[in-house]
């Protein structure tokens, strides 16, 4: 369950228009020549909250090596 729910989260992150984040910064100039590009940031900060919990959530749903019973 935690890797289907991992793979989600990795769909959801790529679903995130990058346009915003670090592609089109023509139209984010304002009136006063300041740029205010928060949209942008928030899309790159919840990419990246939304990659690294989706590998969190894989990684920990793979068994780990030397964690099944050995038969002694």
């Amino acid at each position: 369950m935690k890797k289907i729910i991992g793979l989600v989260l990795w769909l959801i992150a790529f679903a995130i228009p990058f346009r915003f984040a670090i592609l089109d910064t023509e139209d984010l100039l304002g009136p006063d020549g300041t740029v205010n590009n928060v949209k942008g940031l928030f899309s790159f900060v919840a990419l990246l909250a939304l990659l690294f919990t989706g590998y969190a959530l894989i990684d920990s749903a793979s068994p780990k090596p030397g964690s099944e019973e050995h038969g002694h």
